[in-house]
């Protein structure tokens, strides 16, 4: 049996992979306009719109992309890597697949979410069993379908930086989700997002790391100021 908590942090790992189909691959956000030329007198920085950030992010399917996840835990000695694959195969069909540090298969299809370890039988749980996370299913098809204002009714957006820099953060209206989730930072530059990191309200971290970052070598021990460095885009020792 999977309990209530591990079914939302489950819910929202798979949330985090459906923000990856939108940024994979070299979309054309149209609120991120290229550098000006050299010869060309620098106009005011562009402010980014989070309503035009999300409509660049819808994606195509079916779609698949390899990632890399820290997860920070107080539960656990030292943060957790891991490495794999996500896929996304249409609306509330998702499937992550973890090839290290150990073999683990989560999909999710027609209401229903199935994980399996290793050779064991799958576990499987309704999504309808925790309420709260019907927001994060219409989140992720909303986003995935470049609908911010359906996004907009489950998630306060916010979005800063430039279009060399941007962020866009996610907030639960609902407020049992919230007493789980505090928020979701989505980090990119240009065209293309290169880090997703979902804040639980204990405490926890979990970082995606997409795109350019996807195959980053990451210490044994790495430490929350040096991932974030890397969703940041600075380059690390």
């Amino acid at each position: 049996m999977i309990s209530g908590n591990s079914k939302a942090k489950a819910a929202t790992r798979l949330l985090q992979a459906s923000l990856l189909w939108a940024s994979a691959s070299g979309l054309a956000l149209p609120c991120l306009a290229a550098p000006p030329d050299a010869a060309t007198p620098a106009a005011a920085p562009e402010r980014i719109d989070a309503a035009k950030l999300v409509a660049g992010l819808k994606r195509d399917t079916p779609a698949r992309t390899a990632y890399t996840e820290v997860r920070f835990s107080g539960m656990l000695e030292r943060p957790l890597i891991l490495r794999g694959e996500l896929e996304y195969l249409g609306p509330g069909k998702l499937g992550k697949r973890v090839d290290t540090p150990y073999q683990e298969q989560t999909t999710v299809a027609d209401g229903t979410a199935s994980v399996r370890r290793g050779t064991r039988a799958p576990r499987t749980f309704a999504l309808s069993q925790a309420p709260e996370l019907e927001g994060f299913l219409r989140g992720f098809t909303a986003l995935l379908g470049g609908d911010a204002g359906a996004l907009a009714r489950d998630f306060e957006l916010a979005a800063r930086g430039s279009p060399a820099s941007w962020q866009l953060t996610l907030k639960p209206r609902d407020s049992r989700l919230a007493r789980r989730i505090s928020a979701i930072q989505v980090d990119g530059t240009g065209s293309a997002a290169r880090c997703f990191r979902t804040r639980d309200a204990d405490g926890d971290l979990n970082v995606l790391l997409v795109d350019a970052l996807a195959d980053t070598k990451v210490p044994t021990r790495p430490s929350q100021p040096l991932v974030d460095a890397l969703c940041r885009g600075f380059k690390v020792p």
